[in-house]
């Protein structure tokens, strides 16, 4: 699945974890450990991650809980 919206907030956790509103609901999400996060086409790194970034994300929904997901892929897209 993919979405595409804003970082909210970023919990700085291990794992790292954010919540981003899309124009349809708030979710939460999970990276783990090669999460690949790109930006204008390259590689930065997970510190780089903020509140008000829009972003779009690749990854795998929970199935107990539809707002929820591992991210695979995080774009910046700023």
């Amino acid at each position: 699945m993919e979405i595409q919206g804003k970082i909210m907030t970023v919990m700085e956790s291990w794992p790292l974890q954010l919540t981003v509103q899309t124009q349809t609901a708030l979710y939460h999400v999970v990276l783990r450990s090669d999460t690949q996060i790109t930006q204008q086409g390259k590689e930065v790194n997970p510190g780089s991650l903020r509140p008000d970034l829009p972003v779009r994300i690749g990854g795998q929904v929970y199935s107990s809980n539809p707002l929820g997901m591992n991210a695979e892929a995080i774009e910046v897209l700023e």
